[in-house]
């Protein structure tokens, strides 16, 4: 899944500044859910309760920070594998499955048995296989994003996810199998690679619905969560390419 994706930023369901070519393409050949809803509209708590068949109060993960419950509670992943599926998994999680940097908090058995980890493609260290793989190509991608101010395609996270999916789905088997493709984007920061933000004439694209109020209640949101930041204010050419 793409991560913080609405559905009205998907072409063939009615934007038509956008330009989106695959997934245009899995809503015209597959199933579009066009009144579907989830248990919680924030990270940890909605994937806790899709991947589990609990509610987020059960598995104690009602909010981001708190990503961590008993095995008693397996992850979905975890029933098909004990029912003969091949699972594997590139990009992010957000579940204490992923706790690849403290190992000793991750179940013993998950279900996966390929696991391309990076919950970020800014989180530094050696538990961000996105970051070792750009290390091994001869690449610093934090480096790379702050000299150009982007990516470039052939070494951004979305590119490695999907090469990730494929050499899974590519492999010979005689059993079922199930990929968790998690894409960082379009989570901000916003890196798209030149070549893709170049197509968008940005000047005109339309603004986003917006209220000064909006900035005013997240001040009252920022009470309660675990990584408060203060409000940030951009110019519209700004919003514009972070929108397109």
């Amino acid at each position: 899944c793409t991560d913080q994706q609405r559905w009205d930023t998907i072409g063939a369901l009615g934007n038509k500044y956008v330009h989106t070519p695959n997934l245009d393409r899995l809503v015209n050949e597959g199933v579009s859910f066009t009144n579907a809803h989830c248990t919680s509209p924030i990270c940890t708590s909605s994937r806790s309760s899709f991947l589990t068949g609990y509610y987020p109060m059960t598995v104690r993960g009602c909010k981001n920070g708190a990503a961590e419950w008993a095995e008693a509670k397996p992850l979905i992943t975890k029933t098909l594998k004990d029912g003969g599926y091949d699972c594997g998994l590139s990009g992010k999680l957000h579940l204490s499955t992923a706790m690849a940097h403290r190992p000793e908090k991750r179940p013993k058995d998950d279900g996966y048995r390929v696991y391309h980890y990076s919950h970020s493609p800014y989180q530094t260290g050696s538990a961000n296989d996105y970051i070792m793989w750009g290390k091994a190509q001869g690449v610093d991608i934090i480096d790379l994003k702050s000299k150009l101010g982007y990516v470039p395609s052939e070494y951004h996270q979305t590119k490695w996810c999907t090469d990730m999916a494929i050499d899974f789905i590519s492999e010979k088997r005689e059993w079922p199998w199930l990929f968790s493709w998690n894409v960082f984007d379009p989570h901000g920061p916003f890196d798209p690679p030149k070549e893709y933000l170049d197509r968008y004439d940005i000047d005109n694209l339309p603004l986003p619905l917006f209220r000064d109020s909006d900035l005013e209640q997240k001040s009252i949101f920022n009470d309660k969560i675990y990584y408060p930041g203060k409000p940030k204010r951009y110019s519209d050419r700004q919003i514009k390419i972070d929108t397109s």
